[in-house]
This record gives C-alpha cells, sequence and structure tokens, in this order.
C-alpha cells in the first residue's frame, strides 16, 4: 500500500466513521438535552430521528451525485455540510433549531458516507488491495460505533452535551484536508453527462424512503395502527410499487440494470439489510435492557457492549484479506451463522445472569459482523466498475439504513411493553434476529463460487 493510498484510507475511514459515531453518541445525550432545553419526549424522538430521517431518504440521491460529479467533490462538499450541521447543533439555542440541525447533519452524512466508499474505487486499483481497503474501513466503522456510547458519556460528563458535536470539527477538518491534498481533480469525472437515474425517479425514491423511514420510526411512538404511520407506510408501498414499474421499463433506471441483474449485488445487498436488521435491533433493546433492568446508567451501558465492536475492530481486515483471497460467499455465510449464534446464547439473558452470558454472545455477534460486513461490501463493489461506485454504494447503505429502521422498530416492539423492555418479549426479539440473520446465511450461499484472482474485479 503506497503512502497516498494509506493517506485516502484514512480520510474515507475518518469520514464514514464521523458519520457512524453520530448515529449513538446522540442517543447518550438525550437525558442531558432534555434537561438544558426543556424537551419533551416526542421532541427528543425527532432530536434522534431527524438525523436518520434525512441520512436514509438521501442516500440513493447523494450515490448518483457522486457518480456524475465525481466523489471527491461530493465527499468535501458532505465534510463541510457535516461540520456546519456540527456547529449548528452545538450552538442550538432551542431543542426545535437542534432538530433542524440534525437534519442538516443528516444531509452531510448522507453525502459523506457513499463517496466514502467510492474513494477506495478510485484509489486502490489492484481488486485484492481494495477489499483489504474495505476490511480496515470496516473496522474504522466499527471503531466509531463502539467509541459512540463512551465517548458521549465522557464528554457529556466533562463538558456538557454539546461537546458530542463540536468533536465533529476537527474530524472532518482532518479528512477533508487528506481529500483535497491527497486525491486528484481529474478524479471527478467518472461518469457520462447522460447517467442513468431520472431526476423523478430520484424524487420518487428519496419519498419513498422518507416515508418508509417516518412510519417504521413513528410506529414505536404512536402505535402501528395510527393513522400517521398507516398513511406513510401505505404511501411507501405505492411509490414502492411506481418506482419498480418505472424502473423494469425506463432506458435510464435509477439504479442502473448492470447492477440489479448481477446477483453479487442483489444478494450482498439484501444480506447486508438483514444484518442490520438483527444488529441495530438487538442493540436498541439491549441497551434499554441493561439500563432499565439491570440498572445500569449510558457509559456503563457503552462499556458492556465492549466485546462486540472491540472483536468486530479484530476481524474485520483479516475478513477482508479472507474476501480477497477466497471471495464473499464463505465469510458472509460464516459470520450469518456466528452472529444467530449470537443471538441463541443471549437467550439465556435475564435480570440476574451473570455477566458473562452477555459476553459470550457480544463476543459471537462481533466474530459474525466482522465476518460479514466486509463480505457484503467488497460483494457489492465488486459488482460494480468504478463508473457505478457511488450509487452501489448508496444502494448497499440506504439498503442497510432502512433494515436498521426496521429492526429497531420491529425487535423493539418486540422486546418492550409500556416502554420497558418484557423478558418474554425479548426472548421473541431475540428468536426473529436469528432467523433474520439465518436469511442472510442462505443469501450467501447463492453468491457465485469464488474467485479469488478477481473478488472485485469490474464487472
Amino acid at each position: 500500500m503506497t503512502r497516498r493510498e494509506r493517506l485516502v484510507l484514512v480520510a474515507s475511514t475518518v469520514g464514514f466513521s464521523m458519520v457512524l459515531l453520530d448515529t449513538t453518541v446522540v442517543n447518550v445525550a438525550l437525558g442531558a438535552i432534555a434537561r438544558d432545553l426543556h424537551a419533551g419526549p416526542t421532541t427528543l424522538e425527532w432530536v434522534a430521528n431527524a438525523y436518520t430521517l434525512v441520512f436514509a431518504g438521501l442516500l440513493l440521491s447523494t450515490g448518483l451525485a457522486a457518480d456524475r460529479v465525481g466523489p471527491r467533490r461530493v465527499f468535501l462538499i458532505g465534510l463541510a455540510t457535516f461540520a456546519g450541521g456540527s456547529f449548528l447543533a452545538g450552538a442550538a439555542p432551542t431543542a426545535t433549531a437542534l432538530v433542524a440541525a440534525q437534519a442538516v447533519l443528516g444531509v452531510g452524512a448522507a453525502l459523506v458516507l457513499p463517496t466514502s466508499l467510492s474513494l477506495l474505487s478510485q484509489v486502490f486499483a489492484d481488486p485484492a488491495a481494495r477489499t483489504r481497503a474495505v476490511g480496515v474501513w470496516a473496522a474504522g466503522s466499527a471503531a466509531a460505533f463502539a467509541a459512540g456510547p463512551v465517548v458521549g458519556g465522557l464528554l457529556i460528563e466533562q463538558a456538557g452535551w454539546r461537546a458530542i458535536f463540536v468533536l465533529n470539527l476537527p474530524l472532518a477538518l482532518l479528512a477533508g484536508g487528506l481529500a483535497v491534498t491527497q486525491l486528484p481533480r481529474q478524479a471527478d469525472v467518472t461518469r457520462a453527462a447522460g447517467a442513468p437515474g431520472s431526476l423523478g425517479a430520484q424524487v420518487v425514491a428519496v419519498a419513498m424512503l422518507v416515508a418508509l423511514t417516518f412510519g417504521l420510526v413513528e410506529s414505536g411512538g404512536r402505535g402501528w395502527g395510527s393513522p400517521a404511520v398507516v398513511v406513510a407506510l401505505a404511501a411507501a408501498i405505492v411509490l414502492a410499487t411506481a418506482l419498480g414499474l418505472r424502473e423494469r421499463t425506463s432506458a435510464s433506471p435509477l439504479v442502473p440494470r448492470q447492477l440489479v441483474t448481477d446477483r453479487r449485488f442483489i444478494a450482498s445487498t439484501a444480506g447486508g439489510a438483514l444484518l442490520n436488521f438483527a444488529f441495530y435491533g438487538e442493540l436498541f433493546f439491549l441497551s434499554l435492557f441493561l439500563q432499565q433492568e439491570r440498572g445500569l446508567d449510558a457509559l456503563q451501558t457503552g462499556l458492556a457492549f465492549l466485546p462486540q465492536p472491540l472483536l468486530f475492530m479484530a476481524v474485520s481486515p483479516l475478513a477482508g484479506r479472507l474476501v480477497a483471497a477466497r471471495g464473499a460467499r464463505a465469510p458472509l455465510a460464516a459470520g450469518a451463522v456466528l452472529a444467530a449464534a449470537a443471538a441463541l446464547v443471549l437467550l439465556a439473558v435475564d435480570t440476574d445472569s451473570p455477566y458473562g452470558v452477555l459476553v459470550a454472545g457480544l463476543a459471537l455477534n462481533g466474530l459474525g459482523g466482522g465476518l460479514a460486513i466486509p463480505a457484503v461490501t467488497a460483494g457489492v463493489m465488486g459488482a460494480a466498475p468504478p463508473s457505478l461506485a457511488g450509487i452501489a454504494s448508496a444502494a448497499l447503505n440506504a439498503g442497510r439504513q432502512v433494515g436498521g429502521v426496521l429492526g429497531v422498530a420491529v425487535l423493539g416492539g418486540l422486546a418492550t411493553a409500556g416502554g420497558h423492555v418484557d423478558p418474554a418479549g425479548l426472548h421473541q426479539a431475540l428468536v426473529v434476529a436469528g432467523l433474520g440473520l439465518a436469511g442472510a446465511g442462505a443469501l450467501a450461499l447463492t453468491l457465485p463460487s469464488p474467485r479469488p484472482a478477481a473478488v472485485l474485479q469490474p464487472a
């Protein structure tokens, strides 16, 4: 790996990690925000959800933008937007202003995430080296996910909740500085002006994802029978149907047919959605369980979860090398099986079970995720030539984001009763999570036979 490749990998990983850090760190701060800004429960939901809603809704459009005008330019715009949103959030005088700032952060995140992966396709010409880089990139995301609750708890205790947003500013500056100095401007010309995907299709896709995300997010507080939830989900179904019909007949589909007819792309994208369904759902209801039933505070809960992301970080680079040598099928299948086994182990967790039971389950989850996540990423990027890397990455991450929202809504709904974790519901949620992970393992078996010499060779 050359010096330039290493520095671009650092820029990409820092940008992606910053986005993921914000998805977890805000949840730790909600109590302090409520006290300081006098925010009620509904407003606090929007403080957390405005980011997710805008983030998920814009991913496909920003992926297309990256392919059209170049990942370097979109990455830098995204970092600047994220830094601006962070400044606004840190200075927000009211809860409403904080919600608006979180929406701006969601725009920045949607610009940064797909381009952070596209940059690797631009710089790492060798397929095996690119796969190893993806493993490091995934390990960085796990580090950010792990650091969120712990760093957030420490910052809130020492400097107040506004400090969690100030933290983003030096990270954005570091990633932006490396991108400006290490990426040539000609890397911004990646796709012809007549690129696939019309503006109308992008608008419909954004509206569909926003409606779906809104319905899933609000179902937890309003209930599945709420008129707002029913209308949002019905609108998502109608828009998805219209988009599907349009994509089948259009000469310029939103997701190019070169991708949607490649089984690596379909199986990997669906597998990524199922993995996030289980992992995000488990994180949500196990966090509630540890705080409500075991009496841990936010910082203690973050520390309790550390075995999972630490093992994820340790395994991801190794998984990248394994995928480069053997293909994505075996690591994805093995990772999904290990994570499904973790759900079975976690069935033994209750209000007085030893911490070792939780550690065993979380450790298996970390091993499974560390194998599977780089595999699904490599599978998707292996199906895409560099000119379509942005939309391929965006489609993968849009699917994963929606899978995560669905996991929180469905598994959280199963696990909780009256706002508290119910032991019987906890077990039901773990069974459903295990079934989702088994589904990801089954999808892995549909991947093509390994091609060690060209694992990430553009299709």
